[in-house]
């Protein structure tokens, strides 16, 4: 009996260690449906071909929380951007009126709530890299880079769509290598708690998952050969 409980213990303890470990903040290619909230171009702050222009988190476009910004590939000069509504989302690209695309980071800000999922698709002049930074609400607070932190590769002209999670959002920024030819098909999944959907075990975990229900098991085999009160009973 004395055995029989302190496997069941171990075995217990072991499932209880191997709680799932979160992944942090990563962008990765993405194939799934649209996220709950469309960003649409404003319909109420409709300033145009400037460095900072206004999208809508409400279907109508009613409404202004929403803050594109444009970078030069020093992600400190300004960049005119231009926005319009293409397939019921914000498109975002480089102003007609420059001379040369010279589009090359995004910030995006949505000032009337935190987010912990941002959806996009890009399409861009040359191959290049995909990087997104973020900045974290607090608590705790903080910025970095996303995972992969070198990027994701893209191909001229392809349209790849991605996805940020991991953490909760108050505003990030998006950079390519290449100059953007089209910034599009913007959705988010507004809240304050990260996505917990999808944890995603670390190897000890998985082991330690494996160890402990291959305990478990033996226990439960033992107590049904003697006659001996299983987990359940025991419990």
């Amino acid at each position: 009996m004395r055995r029989v409980l302190m496997a069941a213990a171990i075995a217990a303890a072991t499932v209880g260690l191997s709680a799932p470990a979160f992944a942090a903040v990563t962008l990765a290619s993405y194939n799934g449906p649209d996220l709950n909230t469309k960003i649409k171009a404003s319909t109420t702050d409709t300033h145009n071909d400037q460095q900072t222009v206004y999208g809508s988190t409400l279907l109508n476009g009613g409404s202004a929380d929403v803050t594109f910004v444009g970078y030069r590939s020093d992600q400190s000069t300004a960049e005119a951007i231009h926005i319009t509504d293409g397939a019921g989302f914000a498109s975002i690209t480089s102003s007609p009126n420059n001379a040369a695309n010279n589009l090359y980071s995004i910030l995006i800000d949505i000032t009337s709530s935190d987010f912990n999922q941002y959806m996009f698709s890009i399409q861009l002049v040359n191959d290049g890299n995909i990087t997104v930074a973020y900045t974290l609400a607090s608590p705790p607070g903080g910025s970095g880079y996303a995972d992969p932190i070198t990027g994701l590769h893209q191909n001229a002209n392809a349209n790849n769509t991605y996805i940020l999670q991991g953490g909760v959002f108050t505003q990030i920024v998006v950079t390519s290598t290449s100059p953007i030819k089209e910034f599009k098909q913007n959705s988010v999944t507004l809240g304050t708690v990260p996505d917990t959907l999808h944890p995603v075990p670390e190897p000890a975990s998985w082991a330690l998952m494996l160890l402990g229900f291959g305990g478990m098991g033996l226990v439960l085999r033992r107590g049904r050969r003697s006659g001996k009160p299983t987990l359940m009973q025991i419990a």
